[in-house]
């Protein structure tokens, strides 16, 4: 039979430097050793003296002492690089089962995304999914966080594939599309084929999940439900990124219409809405393309204010003698000048 050529599982490096540090750990104990010899004979006789020298010497012994003992990790410090893909290689028929609970509590404070995006990520897991269970603990047994969960299975059965076939990082939906508004779609021809599929999965829910957050972005004016209202905000700029501009066209004249209201309201110095505002434009400007022309003089004036600087800046309306391509669906913020 031939040899199995064995693969170790870490490999272990020696920390650079140790011949400096030795010599400073010396010179240091040298002198730790002479503020010793000191205490000892310079022993005081007055009574007065008795204790302060009594107490400074207990301290002097106890805190050499210590410095002593911590010279046990740093004297030859090393350090080791798993190999965690060779792992799996040697052990992988006899990797534990794995139950992994994630806990939630009040629905207010852990909005249902954020916890159905935990529990895509742990689903996600590099691991055999035979032996990964996932479970979700919710405190007050919300309605909500049910219904997020029962639907999240579903769309599981498509991400969680998706993942271990193209190693996506990060695992966390809402943190990978965030990565392609920002970086664009993936170039690989058939990672961004199963992305599509993906994309008209989610397109499914389209009309249960708007009204919904539309009715949040509308109702929630109080004081206490401001982060609610930034958040549905997101959630809808988001989610108009996915959908795309020929599903999400007719939602977001609404939008844009509820959004150029509030900024004309008065806000607070701590509402979140004003930071949230400017980063949903941006993402429905992305989207929609030259139909957000019509709201580049609503936009503009805060964007501008935020970043100090002259509200000097020509924009270029639909009627101006400059010809666009209809195709061109770049943002128009680019025919600013």
């Amino acid at each position: 039979m031939g040899r199995v050529e064995y693969s170790p599982l870490f490999e272990t490096r020696r920390c650079r430097g140790r011949f400096i540090y030795r010599s400073f750990a010396i010179s240091l104990f040298v002198t730790i050793c002479f503020i010793w010899h000191y205490r000892f004979s310079h022993i005081t006789k007055g009574e007065d003296g008795n204790w302060a020298w009594l107490g400074m010497l207990a301290s002097e012994l106890w805190f050499g002492f210590y410095w002593v003992l911590t010279q046990a990790l740093r004297w030859n410090l090393v350090f080791r690089q798993p190999f965690k893909n060779r792992l799996s290689q040697r052990y992988e028929k006899k990797l534990p089962r794995v139950d992994i609970f994630v806990c939630t509590a009040d629905p207010d404070i852990e909005p249902a995304m954020m916890v159905i995006n935990t529990v895509l990520s742990v689903m996600a897991y590099d691991y055999p999914t035979e032996k990964l269970s996932v479970y979700l603990s919710g405190d007050v047994g919300s309605q909500i966080t049910f219904y997020a969960l029962l639907k999240a299975s579903n769309f599981a059965k498509h991400w969680v594939p998706f993942c271990k076939r193209f190693k996506v990082e990060p695992r966390s939906p809402s943190a990978y599309f965030k990565s392609i508004v920002s970086s664009g779609y993936p170039t690989d021809p058939s990672q961004a084929k199963e992305l599509g599929a993906i994309k008209v999965q989610f397109q499914k829910y389209y009309d249960v999940v708007m009204p919904y957050l539309k009715a949040i972005l509308v109702n929630a004016n109080d004081k206490s439900n401001r982060m609610l209202r930034a958040k549905a905000m997101e959630c809808i700029s988001l989610v108009g990124m996915v959908v795309g501009k020929e599903k999400f066209r007719d939602d977001a004249k609404q939008v844009m219409d509820v959004l150029m209201s509030l900024q004309q309201s008065q806000l607070d110095a701590d509402d979140p809405t004003a930071s949230y505002m400017l980063q949903a434009w941006a993402r429905l400007c992305k989207c929609l393309g030259q139909d957000f022309l019509p709201y580049m003089g609503f936009v503009m004036p805060p964007l501008l204010q935020s970043a100090q600087l002259k509200p000097d800046v020509t924009i270029t309306s639909a009627d101006s003698d400059t010809e666009f391509d209809e195709d061109d669906d770049r943002c128009p913020f680019s025919y600013c000048y």
